[in-house]
């Protein structure tokens, strides 16, 4: 149970839900605050110009963020490899509408992996005994599995292409096209296969636990069914860990899927895709990092406080759980 009281007290918490906030609203008005070249397909991306000598463009009064060499991307952004691939994109675009993949990512993926996770440790918490162990066992053994190593796996199988930052046309199946209009991606694949065990661990401690308790099991004694007493008495009573956890990794998936993409798995997180084309200006001329500073720091900028605010607002959450400790940081 959320104690509200405890939580609004708290000016880190007032700084999540703001930043959460400044996010959501920016990505709902992402068509008023950067107009796309087409309404009717907007693209995170934004060709301005043209890129000659290959290097950033600095601040202008049309582009306010500056710009960066576009690099060769998938024909789900509209260029395919082969195309020109000399034009410059827009960086204050692509913060802005960056936004909207990142929350959809983060959101889509979180609660994905959280229902996967909550209904197997619920599950085999209700069944107990051999089940429970066989189940929880299963889970160990996702836990043990590097997640390096499967997106290597689901890459290498499901979509044919390793280490390669995007994978060329000629290489596509019919349905890898049909994967990418759904916007499922190795990462994505990954992340929702290998990333359920931690719901699945916490549901299932708390739902063991909540079995022996007196009511529950005075609801066994009159006749309760399984799905009653698990949706009226039991997942109620443990979904507040979860919505922790949540809250937190909605950020979290999105750094992680953002440094998969950096280091060459392929994905379709803008600001991530951003990063890369930037990352050869980094160091900069003679050594000095801020040189070319518009090329990093905004991206990198909305990548940190888009995390830093869903981190803020599960831990938030987390001690307006636990009033004991509330009241005792409070005082």
């Amino acid at each position: 149970m959320i104690q509200w009281r405890y939580f609004w007290r708290k000016k880190a918490n007032w700084l999540a839900l703001l930043l959460i906030s400044f996010f959501v609203v920016t990505a709902v008005a992402a068509p008023w605050l950067a107009p796309p070249p087409d309404p009717e397909n907007p693209l995170p991306f934004k060709g301005v110009g043209r890129s000659f000598n290959r290097l950033p463009g600095p601040p202008t009064a049309e582009n306010w963020l500056g710009t960066i060499p576009q690099i060769e991307i998938l024909p789900l952004f509209g260029v395919a490899p082969g195309q020109d691939a000399y034009h410059e994109w827009d960086v204050y675009y692509t913060v802005i509408w960056g936004t909207r993949s990142a929350l959809r990512f983060g959101l889509a993926v979180t609660t994905i992996t959280a229902v996967i996770g909550i209904t197997i440790g619920a599950l085999s918490a209700y069944w107990g005994g051999r089940a429970n162990r066989v189940l929880m066992s299963i889970t160990d053994a996702f836990l043990a599995f590097p997640l390096v190593a499967a997106l290597w796996v689901i890459q290498r199988t499901l979509f044919g292409q390793v280490l390669a930052f995007f994978p060329t046309v000629e290489n596509w199946r019919w349905w890898e096209h049909l994967l990418a209009n759904w916007h499922i991606n190795p990462i994505m694949l990954t992340l929702i296969l290998f990333c359920w065990m931690p719901y699945a661990r916490m549901t299932n401690a708390t739902v063991s636990q909540l079995r022996q308790t007196a009511y529950v099991q005075a609801a066994i004694a009159l006749g309760a069914s399984g799905p009653r007493l698990l949706r009226r008495h039991l997942l109620p009573n443990a979904i507040s860990p979860v919505i922790v956890l949540m809250a937190r990794d909605v950020g979290g998936m999105v750094v992680l899927a953002a440094t998969f993409v950096f280091i060459g798995f392929g994905g379709d997180i803008a600001w991530a895709i951003m990063l890369v084309a930037s990352r050869d200006f980094v160091i900069g001329l003679s050594g000095n990092p801020f040189v070319y500073w518009w090329a990093f720091v905004p991206i990198a900028l909305a990548l940190t406080l888009f995390a830093l605010g869903w981190n803020l607002l599960g831990d938030g959450l987390n001690e307006a759980m636990n009033p004991r400790r509330s009241r005792g940081n409070l005082r």
